[in-house]
């Protein structure tokens, strides 16, 4: 009976240390585990951080390109429109200056007509 006992202990002492040896080789599973993950976590965390400034650099980049663009366009607008606003007064003034310089002429034409009329009305009743 003692040998059972003692081989019982025995039973009893091997579970303990290899209870003892599973938890030690669980906590430094566990601190290695973590260790990982904290390095790839930071690891991560820096690789974001650069995405992020990467990605606000060329967002900046693209916004202040687009403006320039817009600028240059309206400016460029705003040249074709003067030009188009100079060209359409010019081409106003020319009719304006060609239909008034016609009728200056029609109606010396007409004055001349209704002169010569007179004229010939005067001298087919005075004789």
């Amino acid at each position: 009976m003692i040998s059972l006992m003692a081989k019982i202990r025995q039973e009893h002492q091997s579970i303990a240390e290899k209870v003892a040896e599973l938890s030690l080789e669980t906590r430094e599973f566990l601190s290695v585990t973590t260790a990982k993950r904290q390095e790839q976590a930071e690891k991560q965390a820096q690789e974001l951080q650069a995405f992020y400034k990467d990605l606000q650099e060329t967002s900046q980049q693209f916004l202040s390109e687009t403006a320039q663009a817009r600028i240059a366009q309206a400016e460029k607008q705003a040249q074709e429109l003067l030009a188009f606003h100079k060209e359409l007064q010019e081409t106003s003034q020319q009719f304006l200056s060609a239909t008034a310089d016609a009728r200056t002429a029609q109606a010396k034409e007409q004055k001349e007509s209704l002169l010569k009329f007179r004229q010939d009305l005067f001298v087919s009743i005075f004789g």
